[in-house]
This record gives C-alpha cells, sequence and structure tokens, in this order.
C-alpha cells in the first residue's frame, strides 16, 4: 500500500512539473512580443547579434539607403524636349518613385542653373544652361545633393555658378563640389540619417580656371594631398566619409591611372565608398580594402542618343547599417534624348553587368 501510495505521490510530482513546464513556455511565448513591444516603445532593447565582419549591431538598428546617380544634363535636347511636352518633370517621371524611395540621393548636375531668356543650347555646342523650372523634375525624384565639381559647372561663369548656389539653395537642394573660394569648395556637406553622419566631399579633374582660389569661385580638384586633408578633418568630427569623383577618360569601360589612384588614396584616407562619373559610359567597380569604389555610373538624364552605351546607366542602390550591408547596381537606358526607365529587359541587363563585370544580379555586395 505504501509502495503503490508512494508511486502515485511521484506521478503527481512527475505531472505537477511539467504542467508548470508548460506554463512557464506559454508565459514566455505570450509574453515575447509584448516585450519587443515594449522595448520598440521605449528604445530599450539589448539584444545584440554578431555581424558576419565580428561587430556588434543591434537587430533594431535601421537600415539607411542611399541612390547615386550619375550624370545628369538638363540642357540642349533635353531642354527641348521639356519645352515641348510643356513638362519640366518630364526627365523624371518614370524613374522618380524609384529615387525618392531612398532615405538620401545624390547624382551630378552637369548643366548649371541661371536666369536667362533664352535657354536654347544647339546641338553640338557643349556650353549648358539649364531653366530653374528643370528643378521641378529633381524635385519630384526627391533628389537631395547635386554634384557640382565637373567639367560643366563653370560653363556660364562664375555669374552662373552664384546664380546655381541661389538657385538651388532656394529650392532646398544642397550642393557640394564647388563654392564660392576654395575652402568652400571643399567643404563636406553632413546629413545625419537615424543617428548617423555622413560627409559627401566631391572633386574633379579639371585644373584650369575652374579650379576654386581664395580670391574666385569655382569647383574642388582632384589633389589627393588636399583630399586627404579634408577626409581627414571630417572624420575627426566623427562622420563617416562618402566621396564623389568626376574623372576618367570619355567612353570607355574601364578607369584609368588617374581615377585609381585618386579613389584608392580616399580609401587609404578613410572614406567608406567612391562614387564616380563622367566617363558618360557604365564602368567596372571594384573593393579596395574592402570598400567600394564605382568607378562610373555613367549617364542618367543626357542626350547623347548616338550611342547605346551613352544610352545606358547605372543607379547604384546602397544600404548600409553599421558598415555596407548590402549594394545593387540597378541599369537604367535613355529615351527621346534625355528620359530614363529602368532597364527590366533581361537580356540587356545583362549586357550591361557582363561589361562591367558584374553578377548577373547586379548585387555586388551582400552581408
Amino acid at each position: 500500500m505504501r509502495k503503490l501510495l508512494g508511486i502515485r505521490i511521484i506521478e503527481i510530482g512527475v505531472i505537477s512539473l511539467i504542467s508548470l513546464g508548460l506554463v512557464f513556455g506559454l508565459v514566455k511565448i505570450v509574453e515575447a512580443p509584448f516585450k519587443e513591444f515594449f522595448q520598440y516603445l521605449t528604445g530599450d532593447s539589448n539584444n545584440e547579434e554578431i555581424k558576419p565582419n565580428g561587430s556588434l549591431a543591434t537587430p533594431d538598428k535601421r537600415a539607411i539607403e542611399f541612390i547615386f546617380g550619375g550624370d545628369v544634363m538638363l540642357s540642349r535636347q533635353v531642354n527641348s524636349r521639356m519645352v515641348k511636352y510643356n513638362d519640366f518633370n518630364w526627365p523624371f517621371l518614370k524613374i522618380a518613385n524609384f529615387l525618392r524611395a531612398a532615405d538620401l540621393t545624390v547624382v551630378n548636375l552637369e548643366s548649371p542653373f541661371i536666369l536667362a531668356n533664352d535657354y536654347n543650347v544647339p546641338t553640338g555646342s557643349f556650353m549648358f544652361k539649364a531653366n530653374p523650372r528643370a528643378l521641378d523634375g529633381l524635385i519630384l525624384a526627391g533628389i537631395d545633393i547635386v554634384s557640382l565639381a565637373n567639367n560643366h559647372t563653370l560653363n556660364q561663369g562664375e555669374k552662373g555658378l552664384k546664380e546655381t548656389f541661389k538657385i538651388l539653395t532656394e529650392k532646398g537642394i544642397k550642393y557640394l563640389g564647388a563654392g564660392n573660394s576654395e575652402e568652400e569648395a571643399r567643404r563636406g556637406e553632413v546629413i545625419e540619417i537615424y543617428g548617423d553622419k555622413f560627409s559627401f566631399l566631391s572633386y574633379a579633374y579639371p585644373d584650369d580656371n575652374s579650379v576654386a582660389t581664395n580670391n574666385r569661385a569655382g569647383i574642388a580638384t582632384m589633389d589627393i594631398e588636399k583630399m586627404t586633408e579634408d577626409v581627414k578633418r571630417e572624420i575627426d568630427k566623427g562622420n563617416k566619409v562618402i566621396v564623389i569623383m568626376h574623372a576618367g577618360t570619355e567612353y570607355v569601360t574601364k578607369p584609368n591611372w588617374q581615377q585609381k589612384d585618386f579613389a584608392r588614396a580616399s580609401i587609404d584616407a578613410g572614406v567608406e565608398a567612391v562614387i564616380g562619373h563622367h566617363p558618360h559610359w557604365p564602368q567596372t567597380f571594384e573593393f579596395y580594402k574592402n570598400k567600394p569604389i564605382i568607378y562610373s555610373l555613367g549617364n542618367l538624364v543626357f542626350d547623347q542618343m548616338w550611342s547605346l552605351e551613352t544610352q545606358e546607366g547605372l543607379l547604384a542602390k546602397m544600404t548600409w547599417r553599421d558598415g555596407w550591408e548590402k549594394i545593387e547596381l540597378v541599369p537604367i537606358k535613355i529615351y527621346d534624348y534625355g528620359q530614363p526607365e529602368i532597364i527590366i529587359d533581361e537580356k540587356e541587363r545583362l549586357n550591361i553587368f557582363k561589361k562591367i563585370g558584374a553578377p548577373d544580379n547586379g548585387i555586388i555586395l551582400k552581408i
């Protein structure tokens, strides 16, 4: 009898322990989403995970998405089309949604904005001037920053450059790579996103009267020593630095020595990425010291319809979360002398990727 009673007590104890375990497990299951929700509301989360590069990252840290585009020229035949269609949003209509979805969108502006009575620029001329009404398209596309360090920024002289500064500022679009002095041209444009501060610097190859001095407005030139000083200054402020580079041989798919030397020196100085344009064709890319260098994105809005390669371009969609998490190259093609579309035809996409050595899906980095 005692033996049976002992067995019965053990059975009851085992059942009780199992029941308590089930109840405890159920409580944890129910508690988890409420706990996460509470942590989300209060910002008090100690959950951490190890990233593939060995650093710690909080799962709830927001990813930052950048989109970089190539050369945007709003003069010549592009202007003629905007006038013809009576629509100054026209160049960006088919890519605006994609561009403005990013946290920050940056392009290279190849044509100064000026106040004038006549914006006609004949085919074959390289002295560009853009109607300020064309800013409507930049705003529609959510373009936040334009780089002015290029060989067309001073097409309308210092007067045109200063009018460009004023017009862009009035519309809330930031610019870099040019200024009323060398110090201004070499300044970093700092943007804070989700607690991270990024400083953008922009440089171009010209070594002539378009280069800013202490007494003359102009652009920042590709001087490695000065660039290194600029990068150090921005890093010392706690900023992460991205360099925009306008250089290279036109109409080729491979970078020249000048692009390589300057881009790699930028990485050596401590920048997180180098984004290039000027050759009017998409070019190859590389990872130097595990940092991306995209040598040329090609054209984004341009009227160079005389070859397939000048109609093609790339958008660089780059995701940052304590480092570059994903970089995707998105091919575009320009139609009707100035209106780009994202390429969906698989054969065309693969053809562009093959030329620049990118994988078939365009994703050149994924962590």
